[in-house]
């Protein structure tokens, strides 16, 4: 589903999210005065409720926010592994579960949140969740794609309780159209908003989650969840057809972009990810996801050389394809994550690009009954290779595949763009830059069919191709006479993108003709009022 509602006049305001009832929410506090911030809040909050599968208070968030005064910053909200973490008997598989209590990381994305909005926010905090509390307590019609994911996951579902109870009728997973309630989530919802979060930090929500979660076997602790910090940064970037790519520096794997936009601007520029050149992108799409194997991790706890992966020298190498490695690439990650993107501009001066997620669809497959929260599963991205910078460690954020974007030309901000696809993401952003290089509109980009590499185990020559059935053969033909097996199916491997764009004419937004979402522009409320609790842009 894919539609633009344009509203008369020059458009100052765009927004676009993968679920209609998410836009709509943001549109909302637009018309009550919010700005593009507000917006991509609403939104955001609201898609933990109508896509519980891919997102939520359970979950991690990573955003970039332009502001009016030219500045943009980075809101890194991932969360670290419990303190008390013991490698168990699965360490002697040499690989993290994908699921369970064991890979329950301090959920960030409620403390985001909350961190967004005194940033850069208008509205007071608690009137962005009014939408979302609604739909969790009266309920929503499941969408096309949660239905998806609830038949795929069946099994998950099964195993325990708490998802029994929320997703399924009598023992059988919600279909489309089917209506979705989430009391217990409601509930939560307006405690965090109540309390700007701390609820789940040190509050009776986080206490009650604890409480779930160690029953079953969790490392996690109220002490992990009150020591949780929001960390504001600067953002990294590099230049790619005229336009400055900003993106989250590690543990995000926003570098990885960067190496891809830097190897590709230093070969010709006729070449298209959709054509004969596909096996060039495909190389380099390779390089970058090995450096990203063997290099991501959190810089709180080991070194990680932005300089170095970002370096002349190694983004030669990539552009070759056969770049060096000083470290053994660790086990490919999973080839889709379940996020959720939101990108919102206004005519202020504000942008934000939003990922959020539980990693895998419905996360860890735990749902505790009494709060309504998803446990997330991003634990499971971390080795347990005692040489890898990624090695689990109690304190610890994962390597993380959320990947915000902003763009810019000449010091002003030119686009806010996002998208699911787990590790893919970076392939999936690259393949929108060259098609907004070529001058494409933000729509036809969206529309535009995608393939991706997936990450290669230790041994093997490549990783490999998923592409859509729509990719032309001679791109798939060029991919497969590379060497790189090419499987066609169309699924969540390519991502669910969402865009923003900024033209003389006014903003343009688009959302994905794959997910169930809706893009905006319209007519906002000029002037901005500060709130008491604003805090200032550093």
């Amino acid at each position: 589903m894919s539609s633009v509602q344009r509203h008369p006049g020059r458009p100052d305001l765009g927004l676009a999210s993968p679920h209609e009832l998410a836009t709509q929410a943001g549109k909302s506090v637009v018309e009550q005065g919010g700005n593009a911030v507000d917006a991509a809040l609403a939104a955001a909050i609201t898609l933990s409720v109508v896509y519980p599968h891919q997102c939520g208070v359970g979950g991690d968030l990573m955003a970039l926010v332009a502001v009016p005064d030219g500045r943009v910053l980075t809101v890194n909200a991932t969360g670290a592994a419990p303190t008390g973490i013991i490698p168990g008997d699965w360490a002697t598989a040499g690989a993290m579960p994908t699921r369970g209590p064991d890979t329950v990381t301090v959920p960030g994305a409620a403390a985001g949140w909350a961190a967004l909005s005194r940033l850069a926010g208008r509205l007071p905090f608690p009137r962005l969740f009014d939408f979302a509390v609604v739909c969790a307590t009266e309920g929503v019609p499941v969408s096309p794609d949660l239905a998806r994911a609830l038949s795929h996951e069946q099994e998950i579902l099964a195993q325990d309780p708490g998802m029994q109870a929320v997703f399924c009728s009598r023992g059988v997973p919600l279909v489309v159209n089917s209506v979705l309630t989430q009391p217990a989530l409601a509930r939560t919802l307006e405690a965090v908003a109540e309390t700007h979060a701390s609820a789940l930090y040190g509050g009776d929500v986080g206490k009650a989650f604890v409480t779930f979660l160690r029953g079953h076997g969790s490392a996690l602790s109220t002490g992990d969840l009150a020591r949780h910090e929001t960390e504001i940064t600067v953002p990294i970037g590099r230049v790619f057809g005229g336009e400055e790519y900003l993106t989250a520096p590690p543990n995000s794997q926003g570098i990885h972009l960067l190496q891809i936009l830097g190897a590709l601007d230093a070969l010709p520029s006729n070449l298209a990810p959709l054509g004969p050149a596909a096996k060039v992108y495909a190389r380099v799409f390779q390089a970058a996801a090995d450096d990203r194997a063997a290099y991501l991790a959190d810089p709180r706890a080991a070194l990680v050389d932005v300089e170095y992966l970002l370096s002349d020298a190694r983004i030669a190498e990539l552009s070759c394809g056969a770049p060096q490695l000083t470290r053994p690439i660790a086990s490919a990650p999973p080839s889709t994550g379940d996020t959720a993107a939101v990108v919102s501009a206004d005519g202020e001066g504000y942008a934000v690009s939003l990922i959020q997620s539980l990693f895998r669809s419905f996360g860890s497959g735990l749902l505790d009954p009494v709060t309504g929260i998803v446990a997330h599963n991003r634990g499971s991205a971390f080795s347990l290779d005692p040489a890898s910078p990624n090695y689990l460690r109690g304190g610890k954020r994962p390597a993380h595949t959320l990947l915000p974007v902003i763009t810019r030309r000449d010091g002003e901000i030119t686009g806010a763009h996002g998208t699911m696809g787990g590790p893919a993401q970076p392939q999936i952003h690259a393949q929108f830059a060259a098609h907004l290089k070529a001058g494409m509109e933000p729509a036809d980009v969206l529309h535009r069919p995608r393939w991706s590499v997936t990450g290669r185990a230790p041994g093997d020559p490549t990783g490999t191709v998923v592409a859509e059935h729509e990719v032309p053969a001679d791109a798939v033909d060029a991919l497969g006479g590379a060497g790189f097996p090419v499987v066609r199916r169309n699924d969540d491997a390519v991502g669910h993108g969402q865009i923003v764009r900024r033209r003389p004419d006014g903003l343009f937004a688009a959302a994905d003709p794959r997910s169930d979402g809706t893009a905006v522009t319209l007519i906002s409320r000029a002037g901005r009022e500060p709130r008491d609790d604003q805090a200032p842009y550093s």
